[in-house]
Parts: structure tokens; C-alpha cells; sequence
């Protein structure tokens, strides 16, 4: 005759629901911070003074925005342009973006060097990205496991350009 004793740990299972929940718990992080970058993107569309030079568009005539702030709203296409892709926590890549394909986006965007009209709206140099990456870098701080606080978590806003071929 044999006894047997069988001695299994629960640790595993236990880690996999602290992963598990950490990723949902990034993800929801990464998307509050996601929107509030394409919300103040969208703010400082509509609230930008308009200083510049008058110019008339669809029969009346408006006043553009001046260089260093966000572009003045016309017909609204840029400003409702704006998407949020998601951060999803079974994805292997954690990350939220915001993004337009609006064709004339990079010339607002991009300085006078290198041929654009330097109105930067959700660039390095615009106040959207400058708050955003300041309400990451102290939200982050937040994200946590129960009563247990995960202070390791680390945001990182990069911008990027892409040409889209209409």
C-alpha cells in the first residue's frame, strides 16, 4: 500500500490575476490619458486666438491663428479628425494612440524650416502634449494591484509623423 500527499501552489494562478489585472489596470490607464491628449488637442483648436491674417474661405472671411499656437478652426474636419486607437490588455504591446489623417495635419504641425506653418496641435511643442505628458508622468502612480500600489509603472509619450497617401 502507498500514501501519497500531493503538495500543488496556488502561485502561479495568483501571479497570472495580478498580470492579468495589471494590464487591464494599464490599459484603462493608458486610454484616460489617451483621451485627455486628443481632448486638449481638440480645446486648443477651437480656443486659439485668431491674430493672423484675414483670408476667406466658402464665401466669408476668417482670421487664421498666429505661429506657436494651434491651428484656428475652419470647417471643423481637422479638430473632429482626432481618433483614439485603444489600449486593449490582451494585447502584448500596451499602448494607446492618438492620431488624424487629415492630409494638411503635417503641414500645420511642422516649422517654417521645414516648410510647414509651425501651428503645433499635438506635436512636442504644443500645450496638448506638454500637459498630457505631465498628467502621465503624475497619474502613473496610481495604477495598482488591490490594496497594493504598483509605483514602477512608466508612461512614455512619443510623437511621431506619418505621411498617408489620400
Amino acid at each position: 500500500m502507498t500514501v501519497k500527499v500531493t503538495i500543488k501552489s496556488k502561485m502561479k494562478k495568483n501571479t497570472d490575476k495580478a498580470v492579468e489585472r495589471y494590464k487591464e489596470n494599464t490599459s484603462i490607464y493608458l486610454n484616460n490619458v489617451g483621451n485627455m491628449f486628443r481632448n486638449h488637442i481638440m480645446i486648443g483648436i477651437q480656443q486659439t486666438p485668431r491674430q493672423g491674417e484675414p483670408y476667406t474661405v466658402g464665401g466669408k472671411t476668417v482670421r487664421r491663428s498666429i505661429k506657436d499656437n494651434p491651428p484656428a478652426e475652419d470647417t471643423g474636419r481637422l479638430k473632429n479628425s482626432f481618433t483614439l486607437q485603444r489600449a486593449m490588455p490582451y494585447m502584448t504591446k500596451q499602448e494607446a494612440q492618438v492620431f488624424t489623417r487629415v492630409s494638411y495635419a503635417n503641414i500645420l504641425e511642422q516649422s517654417f524650416a521645414r516648410g510647414g506653418l509651425q501651428r503645433p496641435f499635438m506635436g512636442k511643442e504644443s500645450q496638448a502634449f506638454k500637459d498630457t505628458k505631465k498628467f502621465a508622468e503624475r497619474k502613473f502612480k496610481d495604477i495598482s494591484l488591490g490594496n497594493v500600489k504598483i509605483t514602477w509603472a512608466f508612461t512614455l509619450l512619443i510623437y511621431k509623423q506619418y505621411y498617408f497617401q489620400p
